[in-house]
């Protein structure tokens, strides 16, 4: 089962982290039943991600299921929401009143998956408390061409240039997610820490071991604690 993360300052919001164990991404599969088990409803929404900053608002449980987009937002309870993520950095974020789950790959991040998906939130009123940032790729693990590196750290800062094990350029995807972040006024972070590279053991990864399966990282809130 995901593991489940809930936040402090808001212990009806709970987060869940998924791994290779929890299935691949497929709503159909005969792992889909572990993941959703999790918080015993079927009824996710869960988006077929584009790399880009289409952000998804859900007001009820399902709504939106399967279209496209990289962002959710939602301030309903009991409306599980997910993104599915292999080497991707899944990041969730909590506001006063709504939370929201981003996938964001390095296109993404370079087209302001994270901003729109804040801007969605502050849109209602809302404002945002601190963010959670789920395993995904690592520098150590994230070789990168050169001149997207360069247009990367040209829109980021020069933090965002890594070097893999090997000593090779690399894209550090933690690093401009933290730079955004920052520049949102955002100073609650939460890390898990984990590269999808490095453990074969728990995550998938399409950049180092060519796989296709994706694990699911989703949020919902429950009723508050009386």
């Amino acid at each position: 089962m995901a593991a489940l993360v809930a936040w402090p300052s808001r212990p009806e919001v709970t987060f869940a982290i998924g791994t290779r164990r929890d299935g691949d991404a497929r709503l159909d599969g005969p792992d889909w039943s572990r993941v959703t088990s999790t918080i015993h409803s079927e009824r996710w929404t869960l988006l077929t991600e584009e790399h880009g900053s289409v952000v998804r608002v859900v007001s009820a449980a399902g709504e939106h299921c399967g279209r496209d987009g990289d962002a959710i937002v939602t301030s309903a309870v009991s409306t599980p929401i997910g993104v599915w993520v292999g080497d991707c950095a899944p990041i969730g974020l909590v506001g006063d009143r709504s939370i929201a789950v981003v996938h964001a790959g390095w296109r993404g991040l370079e087209d302001g998956v994270v901003e729109s998906a804040v801007d969605t939130m502050v849109s209602t009123g809302d404002s945002l408390r601190g963010a959670i940032i789920g395993p995904h790729i690592r520098a150590c693990c994230y070789e990168f061409g050169s001149d997207d590196l360069d247009r990367l750290a040209h829109r980021f800062g020069a933090a965002v240039r890594g070097v893999t094990r090997e000593s090779r350029p690399a894209f550090d995807v933690n690093a401009a997610i933290r730079i955004v972040l920052a520049r949102l006024g955002v100073a609650s972070i939460v890390d898990v820490g984990r590269c999808t590279g490095c453990r074969a053991d728990a995550f998938f990864s399409h950049r180092v071991r060519r796989g296709s399966p994706r694990h699911v990282f989703g949020a919902w809130i429950g009723e508050p604690p009386a």
